[in-house]
């Protein structure tokens, strides 16, 4: 596996930090590291633009697209579920989400974290979710920004998103699929694209039963 260099100073603010789930789950800390990178990222190229975003809370159009999401990142969310969330959301969360058995037509169904509007798993969202932001007018209702108004969606620092995918990669060796050992970025990119499902068509159900 790649060396991993200490998470630079800038991408330390940040950081979510959970010291208790972090030692409880290896991988964590690997990807709270690289969802600093990424949204370190993020604030440098929305700077870079020089247009504000119009992303707020309530504004939940992105969340009704297909999401891609990598294995670890789907753990993290699972684990956040179990150990985060208030008892009663994680009961109406949990009926929703033993439903949720990986069939192909519930790519087109909202993210099932998604209640009442708001992300249930904001702090440990997926890379996706934190790259995609949107210039000039919020989304309107069934509206995908990525393929009607290019022009006004984020373009995200890629570099950034390979070096935070990069250090996740420890997390993965003596798995199947093995990752790249010495990773350049085209064989980053090529590792995380064989393993990225869309977080819908994930069979959450097994989570649940868990």
């Amino acid at each position: 596996m790649p060396l991993i260099h200490p998470l630079p100073d800038e991408a330390l603010r940040y950081r979510h930090n959970d010291r208790q789930l972090e030692r409880l789950y290896p991988g964590l800390p690997l990807l709270l590291d690289a969802y600093a990178v990424v949204d370190m990222g993020v604030n440098e190229a929305v700077l870079a633009d020089g247009r504000a975003t119009v992303c707020r809370a309530g504004c939940f159009q992105c969340c009704c697209q297909p999401i891609p999401v990598s294995p670890l990142e789907a753990l993290a969310l699972h684990w956040h579920m179990r150990h985060r969330m208030k008892p009663e959301m994680r009961r109406l969360l949990g009926h929703r989400l033993a439903s949720c058995r990986g069939r192909s037509e519930d790519v087109l169904l909202p993210c099932p974290f998604l209640w009442d509007g708001a992300c249930q798993v904001y702090a440990l969202r997926p890379v996706a979710c934190r790259q995609y932001m949107v210039f000039n007018r919020p989304c309107a209702p069934g509206e995908d920004a990525a393929h009607d108004r290019q022009q006004d969606v984020l373009a995200p620092r890629h570099d950034r998103m390979l070096e935070a995918l990069a250090r996740t990669l420890p997390w993965y060796a003596g798995r199947e699929p093995q990752p790249p050992s010495q990773p350049a970025r085209e064989e980053v990119r090529n590792f995380f694209r064989s393993i990225t499902t869309v977080i819908q068509a994930i069979p959450w159900e097994r989570f649940t039963q868990a």
